[in-house]
């Protein structure tokens, strides 16, 4: 068997944490959220007073003769009329673009019909002029969403064009679509850092507004934003499948980004006895049941993207199924990719620094899982029993996974760095290895939590299927 190098050399590099400020919050059933102040700047004088404001955007005037400069307020609130000009200060090659962009976002959101020909391009480059029988919109959302994915400059273009759109807005549907829009743009890439803040701040504002139910979305989107920053943009568009589940997730929210406590909260009504998300035996099991055991690379080769896409949509309707699903690869790609989506780590930020100094100490590795919140402790203990089947000598033989690889694909989803410095997180990661390591190798899934010991092998089914989920959203198409 195996055992992982130790690391050569050198000491972990602590993560210094930042110091959070206490804010008012509010909870909902999926999260708890910060919530201003009342008397903060109100609505988006922050934003028209700020630096940002001042640096980015770009000058617009009206009137034939005097043409005089428009103020940005007043550029940054609903208009009817299509946009002549980018809101912000872009590279040449890209104002057509832009102002593409904001008509587009006016016809999702209601506030105009769509011309006969748009001249959308599709993602291989081409460009055709389609007619609006033939583009519908939740095809137009995935062509701007593509624009911004190739295009970095037009990210905080297209945010603040919605935010635009949704300030002073008259038209209450328009206003739900539009942040239902928004929930779609915080799944595909983040703004500018510069950006992000105001951004936050336009988010916050309205955490209060319930007209329209924006209050829940605007606390949702809030959520996203933190894990958007965090992660980064996507690497190709969503599918519109993807693009409709996204909208609805402050209505019906995801199995996937969420918080451990929120997704037991979520699966307690149909569940109420289980003691760990259902996904993971439902994966695990599938896993097993596919021949995972005797599948070379399992956990280290990935499933096909759209078959894990496919099965990460299905799940999230509440169909637990491997109907048409027959690659065990699929099933640990999204295993993997569950708890790299967590909302916190499993492995707890205040937690990391004890883990990685003590990586070499087997017995203060198990104490350090003792420790962990109750929830979090019985996924981790749920992960390494399940992966211990895995370390079998016959096994390891056929998957070519040894502990140590095992320990090395697994650590980023146990264990998180959170620095922005490619030193620290290269340094960090061989002993984060070795605390896997150190788990599967010493830990005793059955001894740890005396009202939890995991099962295996049950099967890739429910013991009583759930309802699917009912759409609370408006009709996008």
């Amino acid at each position: 068997m195996s055992a992982v190098k130790s690391p050569t050399g050198g000491k972990p590099i602590p993560i210094t944490r930042q110091p959070t400020h206490q804010a008012p919050t509010t909870t909902l059933a999926s999260g708890t959220y910060p919530v201003l102040p009342h008397d903060l700047a109100s609505d988006i004088q922050q934003f028209v007073e700020s630096d940002y404001a001042r640096q980015y955007f770009s000058t617009h005037r009206t009137g034939f003769i005097f043409r005089r400069k428009v103020p940005v307020a007043q550029m940054m609130t609903w208009q009817k009329t299509p946009l002549n000009s980018p809101l912000l200060t872009l590279n040449r090659s890209l104002k057509n673009d832009a102002v593409r962009i904001f008509k587009v976002i006016q016809h999702i959101m209601g506030d105009r019909e769509r011309e006969k020909s748009a001249g959308i391009p599709v993602h291989n480059g081409s460009v055709h002029s389609l007619t609006g029988s033939t583009v519908g919109l939740l095809e137009e959302e995935r062509w701007l969403l593509g624009e911004g994915l190739a295009h970095g400059e037009l990210r905080d273009e297209i945010y603040c064009q919605l935010m635009k759109q949704l300030n002073g807005n008259p038209n209450t549907e328009s206003v739900f679509k539009g942040w239902q829009m928004l929930c779609v743009l915080l799944t595909a890439f983040p703004p500018s850092k510069n950006f992000e803040t105001y951004l936050r701040s336009f988010m916050q504002q309205r955490t209060a507004q319930q007209e329209g139910r924006v209050d829940v979305i605007a606390k949702h989107c809030l959520r996203r934003l933190v894990a958007i920053s965090k992660k980064g943009p996507r690497g190709k568009p969503p599918t519109m499948a993807e693009i409709e589940t996204a909208s609805d997730a402050a209505f019906n929210p995801s199995t996937f980004g969420e918080s451990l406590d929120a997704t037991m909260r979520l699966q307690e009504r149909n569940y109420p006895h289980e003691k760990i998300p259902i996904i993971l035996p439902f994966l695990a099991d599938g896993i097993l049941a596919l021949g995972g055991m005797k599948a070379e690379g399992i956990f280290r080769v990935p499933g096909d993207s759209d078959s894990v896409s496919e099965l990460k949509l299905r799940i999230d309707r509440g169909y637990y199924t491997l109907d048409s699903v027959d690659d065990p690869h699929v099933l640990a790609s999204l295993l993997k990719l569950w708890l790299r989506e967590l909302c916190d780590p499993l492995v707890p930020e205040e937690m990391y620094n004890d883990c990685i100094t003590h990586s070499r100490e087997p017995e203060t590795c198990i104490q350090l899982v003792r420790r962990l919140p109750t929830i979090n402790r019985r996924v981790v203990i749920f992960l390494i029993s399940f992966l211990q089947f895995f370390l079998e000598e016959k096994v390891q033989t056929v998957t070519k996974m040894t502990s140590a690889n095992l320990a090395l694909v697994m650590a980023p989803n146990l264990l998180r760095c959170n620095s922005e410095s490619m030193t620290v997180v290269f340094t960090n990661a061989q002993y984060e290895q070795v605390f896997v390591y150190n788990l599967l190798m010493h830990l005793k899934c059955d001894q740890i939590d005396a009202d939890y010991v995991p099962i295996h092998g049950l099967g890739a089914s429910l013991p009583s299927p759930p309802q699917p989920r009912v759409s609370k959203s408006r009709n996008r198409k």
